[in-house]
């Protein structure tokens, strides 16, 4: 399901890396106790079920279900603004990966961009936070 390139993706982007995002501030499922960065808002990849594909369909399976959370820590901003233009530069990468290998042997298909939550606060982190659904469609390489 190409986590791999999705991810690289990501960390690799310019727009995002001058906003903060990089390989030390995007995570898989994080579940520690304590927000991972405490200057720069950071980014976890929740990802989720694998639907079926649909009866006769050519592709093997359906696309898996990712949601990204956007989180910026509470102390550095409140403004949700600074969240969606986040947000808004990951829907411009997800919608141009189309046909990408991954380091972990899946080929990265192409990614449909979904909904968004409403503005949203983490007692746990103390951030702001909000989330982008995305349906990623990838093969074996």
């Amino acid at each position: 399901m190409s986590r791999a390139a999705f991810f690289e993706a990501l960390v690799a982007d310019p727009t995002l890396n001058g906003y903060g995002i990089n390989d030390e501030t995007v995570f898989h499922n994080w579940s520690a106790e304590e927000r991972p960065t405490n200057a720069t808002p950071f980014i976890i990849l929740r990802w989720g079920e694998e639907a079926k594909p649909l009866w006769g369909s050519e592709v093997e399976r359906g696309p898996r279900q990712l949601v990204v959370w956007v989180h910026w820590p509470a102390e550095v901003t409140n403004d949700f603004d600074k969240i969606n233009v986040v947000l808004d530069q990951i829907d411009v990468v997800a919608r141009d990966l189309r046909d990408v290998p991954g380091s972990d042997g899946y080929t990265l298909s192409f990614v449909e961009v979904g909904g968004r939550s409403p503005d949203l606060t983490d007692d746990g982190f103390n951030t702001i936070m909000r989330t982008g659904s995305y349906s990623v469609y990838s093969v074996p390489s």
